[in-house]
């Protein structure tokens, strides 16, 4: 608040003092007019009487006085925001104007910020995060680990930012154990300044999840996370370790005090868990499987979505674009290696004891849904969910265009009502991914 026995944009004899200035706090014009016309006067008579350099000093003295004038009366009328951030003892957010709602001041980047429609995001603390509705599944590059197919790894980012115009990227250490984010990092870099970047740990311990978010960015050629996430959260030790003392969630809170990450979210498969964290008051977003069988055949993501909705939490919708679950008939068992470089103990174990199954064609732990109309469909009745910001579609380089033709320069389409009962058929004999049935509907891989 402005102290009123201080001027805080210098001082001046003739300036206005507080009680000039109406109960709004709106300058009194009448009473600057009649401020400059005496100034001119006196301006004047001296000027009559005295020396030419002398008038001189007189003329640019109330030439300098209208302009400290004019300064005020902008000052009052349009005072400096104030940084709404330090209110809530958050940092203040820096990011390309590209996040923010106005895309005007950069419609000649490369990716176009407005290529496809924009959802709000991240909402709380009064910031005003938007996210395109489709993003890029870096763990499709997990299919490159050795060093020497960097150059796929280029093209393919170059192909989603350049042709598809796609500026939403997440990847996780876990993907890949690490060749993810060591591909993606290169080929992302002549991009980064105009994308959303987000990452995510498996760690829930402080040290271990801040040794963690330092490898991920080295990986990925930056100083800074626009969103960093607890990756696989599914019981209640996760979240206890997490939230409890010496948990992930110290790491996360200095590294968005320091910068170095701009928002806090986390991934989930287990909806009782979800719904803990997003109550938890302390996460600005959710990723959550949005899947039509799973919602529908295995009770999955409606309390998910209630909850995001109430505790104003932006949601990613993971997985479907997905069929459902791939077992050893369907699909190739993943070989666990003795240790990870990227992966924690408790994460390779669960792996060892619910064993992951991958497709041979599309390198997903999941069957996708590979027939183009049918896919979009799935997709389509995912972005009608009340509460869903964006998707990431499966991770599998061959589906990726088919979905950014859908929705690129358009509206999101409404779903199709009279599709229901053909989806509810089409999907009625598969396994679900996800379930709330048993501990093992939530241990499937990422």
């Amino acid at each position: 608040m402005r102290d009123k026995n201080a001027n805080n944009y210098g001082s001046c004899d003739n300036c206005p003092d507080d009680d000039e200035i109406d109960g709004g706090g709106k300058i009194d014009r009448k009473k600057i007019s009649e401020l400059l016309s005496m100034n001119q006067q006196r301006s004047i008579a001296d000027i009559e009487g005295e020396k030419p350099h002398i008038a001189a000093i007189s003329v640019s003295a109330a030439l300098f006085l209208v302009t400290l004038l004019l300064f005020i009366v902008h000052i009052h009328e349009n005072p400096p925001p104030v940084a709404v951030a330090r209110v809530w003892n958050v940092p203040p957010h820096p990011q390309p104007s590209m996040m923010m709602g106005n895309l005007g001041d950069i419609a000649d980047t490369i990716p176009d910020p407005a290529a496809y429609p924009r959802r709000p995001f991240i909402t709380k603390h009064g910031r005003n995060i938007t996210l395109p509705v489709l993003g890029f599944p870096s763990v499709a590059l997990a299919q490159y680990p050795d060093p020497k197919d960097q150059p796929k790894a280029d093209e393919a980012v170059r192909h989603a930012v350049e042709d598809l115009q796609i500026s939403y990227f997440d990847v996780a250490p876990e993907y890949g154990d690490g060749a993810a984010q060591e591909r993606l990092g290169p080929a992302l870099e002549p991009y980064r300044r105009h994308v959303f970047l987000a990452a995510k740990t498996m760690y829930r311990d402080a040290a271990g999840s801040a040794a963690d978010l330092g490898n991920t960015l080295r990986a990925l050629r930056t100083d800074r996370l626009d969103l960093y996430q607890f990756h696989s959260i599914s019981t209640e030790e996760d979240v206890d370790r997490i939230l409890g003392e010496g948990g992930a969630m110290e790491t996360f809170v200095r590294a968005r005090r320091e910068g170095r990450i701009g928002a806090i979210g986390f991934s989930a498969h287990s909806e009782p868990m979800a719904v803990r964290m997003i109550e938890s008051g302390l996460v600005d977003t959710c990723m959550f499987p949005i899947n039509f069988a799973a919602y529908h055949y295995g009770g999955v993501g409606q309390r998910v979505l209630d909850a995001a909705i109430k505790n104003d939490v932006g949601v990613i919708a993971l997985k479907s674009g997905a069929r459902g679950r791939l077992t050893p008939t369907n699909g190739e068992e993943v070989h666990v290696p003795d240790a990870f470089k990227h992966i924690p103990e408790w994460k390779r174990k669960e792996m060892i004891d619910y064993p992951v199954v991958t497709s041979e064609k599309h390198h997903t732990w999941y069957e996708p849904e590979d027939d183009p109309v049918e896919l979009n469909r799935l997709i389509l009745w995912a972005l009608n969910r009340p509460g869903v910001t964006a998707t990431l579609p499966p991770g599998s380089l061959m589906l990726l265009d088919v979905i950014s033709d859908m929705l690129r320069g358009k509206k999101v389409p409404a779903f199709e009502n009279a599709d229901m009962q053909h989806m509810l058929e089409r999907y009625s004999d598969i396994v679900p991914i996800f379930h709330n049935r048993s501990v093992s509907g939530t241990k499937v891989s990422t």
